[in-house]
């Protein structure tokens, strides 16, 4: 068995790869639940990868030309139950250490120990809460934190890089966490990522294909790639 840690898009992509290449894979994290609030980035270019749900609506996401804003949690719970629905297995509230020649779990999350051949950390996008043992999917090379916030329509000022979702309210991201100020007070939620500093603007679907990258390097080569 093959576990991946992470609660988010990287994770649940990175697992159901796993999953497609005939492995058997569990998707874990120490946290409540999978999409966990206030992680991941919710805007999507169709022109680096295909929106990946059979609807917009499923995420309550909208397009407009190859851009698409979601709400990425939901994007996140949607893609962790067609993981589930190919064959895989999810345990939350749980944490892998590794003792000597043994795995052991905490938490109350219900997990096999049994047959463990690999675990990957998969939380690039959105941290654990507290870390399990493993070798991490990916590493930076050059990371930079991007600041995000959750607006409703018509109340934040022009940002280049945002996106209005199909409820109406706005993701906006910034590397600069002063550019978000005059949001701050009205915010509806506070985003905050890590990511690759490789001069493309913060996107979900990079986070995919990155992930898949990963996975596609450690099953080629049985190792883990840096980014």
């Amino acid at each position: 068995m093959i576990i991946v840690v992470g609660s988010g898009l990287v994770a649940v992509c990175a697992a159901h790869r796993l999953l497609e290449a005939g492995h058997d894979v569990a998707l874990t994290t120490a946290h409540a639940e999978f999409g966990f609030p206030h992680g991941g980035c919710g805007l999507w270019n169709t022109d680096v990868l295909p929106w990946p749900l059979a609807t917009l609506e499923e995420a309550v996401a909208a397009a407009t030309g190859s851009r698409v804003a979601c709400r990425s949690q939901w994007l996140v719970k949607r893609l962790v139950h067609r993981f589930t629905d190919a064959g895989g297995s999810t345990s939350t509230r749980v944490r892998l250490k590794h003792d000597a020649e043994s795995w052991s779990s905490l938490g109350t999350g219900m997990l096999p120990l049994d047959d463990i051949h690999h675990v990957l950390v998969a939380d690039q996008d959105v941290p654990e809460p507290t870390s399990s043992d493993g070798t991490a999917l990916f590493s930076f090379v050059n990371p930079v934190h991007w600041y995000g916030a959750v607006v409703v329509d018509g109340s934040s000022p022009e940002f280049d890089h945002a996106g209005v979702r199909a409820d109406g309210s706005v993701e906006v991201w910034s590397k600069v966490e002063q550019h978000l100020a005059p949001v701050q007070r009205t915010s509806l939620e506070t985003l905050q990522m890590v990511w690759e500093d490789d001069g493309h603007a913060l996107d979900a679907a990079r986070c995919m294909q990155r992930a898949h990258e990963a996975v596609d390097d450690f099953l080629m080569s049985n190792r883990l790639a840096t980014a």
